[in-house]
């Protein structure tokens, strides 16, 4: 039933939850934070207490609470299979940090139990709802570059200087394919999705004292002669790009993943005698996701999102089994 706010119940205060999407929550319009949960009670009030709603010192506390609407899911990636399950036998949509769940298994299980319960279930790249992507999509429908022919996509930051970082642990879902390769896989899916792209090939690295890979790299293409070529890590210099480069020029979004809200995104567009570096209005892809999900529930539009769930998880699968082996 549609309604003009929607309760949101979060579990766990990740510093993702506390800095953008609590606030976005708060700010939304469409949505009423209703509680905030937390292994950690201290945690919980210290930060409920700033949006007047309820501390949970447990997370199935919150979930037990049948006034909420959705549940958010900071939780670190090894644990979302586990709770995005409780929060949808509990009867709540659910969106919830990338990746979704640790395997292919899982996001199939979850998002078949969602869409028999006719239940919003979401995976949080935010940045698919910022203008300037739209802004790009336009310019290849107008065929500014022409042909595509091959899209590019980076997106890595050097190493973190606490080696005890969630991103580490093996047993929480870490390790760069399931972080940042994850983007490069939805900015291809988000750019260019008239096309479906067949994986190839790929390559993951590690370090030695490190049970996750740190960065990697896969290859894909399609049947129109478009190839993809995405690079992810966690020890690289820092890149949050995408390139699609065709027969007649390129377009790079500089800034494509975490393009802050007061940020003019720089487009680059080249062609055979002419470059231009446009700057495109500010956007606030917390805001617009949030709005997104609002609609989502107010026309029980859940559809496109259980396909995207599944999408993108078996693409890490097929990742993840070439190479290390089912």
């Amino acid at each position: 039933m549609k309604k003009d706010r929607y309760k949101v119940g979060v579990l766990g205060v990740a510093n993702i939850a506390v800095r953008s999407l609590i606030p976005a929550f708060y700010n939304s319009g469409r949505f009423e934070l209703a509680g905030i949960a937390s292994r950690s009670l201290f945690k919980a009030n210290e930060i409920a207490n700033s949006y007047n709603c309820q501390a949970y010192g447990s997370y199935d506390e919150l979930l037990d609470n049948e006034a909420i609407d959705l549940v958010y899911v900071p939780l670190p990636t090894g644990l979302h299979y586990e709770w995005i399950l409780k929060a949808l036998k509990k009867g709540k949509h659910v969106m919830s940090e990338k990746s979704l769940a640790s395997t292919w298994q899982e996001v199939k299980e979850l998002t078949e139990l969602a869409e028999k319960n006719n239940l919003l279930l979401i995976e949080n790249f935010q940045f698919r709802f910022h203008s300037q992507h739209q802004w790009v999509r336009e310019q290849l429908k107008n065929n500014a570059i022409g042909d595509i022919r091959c899209f590019r996509s980076s997106f890595g930051f050097p190493p973190f200087s606490d080696k005890n970082n969630i991103r580490y642990s093996k047993n929480l879902g870490g390790g760069a394919l399931l972080d940042t390769g994850a983007y490069t896989l939805k900015a291809m899916q988000t750019i260019l999705p008239e096309y479906s792209f067949t994986f190839r090939s790929a390559s993951l690295y590690s370090s030695p004292g490190f049970d996750v890979e740190l960065w990697g790299g896969a290859y894909l293409d399609c049947e129109e002669g478009i190839t993809a070529q995405l690079s992810f890590g966690f020890d690289n210099y820092y890149q949050c790009n995408y390139e699609i480069w065709g027969s007649k020029g390129k377009i790079i979004s500089t800034r494509a993943f975490t393009a802050p809200a007061n940020l003019e995104p720089l487009i680059i567009l080249e062609k055979q005698d002419s470059k231009e570096e446009i700057r495109l209005p500010k956007d606030d892809h917390f805001k617009n996701i949030l709005l997104y999900i609002a609609e989502c529930l107010d026309k029980q539009k859940y559809k496109e999102e259980y396909q995207q769930n599944l999408m993108q998880a078996y693409y890490i699968e097929q990742i993840k089994n070439y190479c290390y082996g089912k």
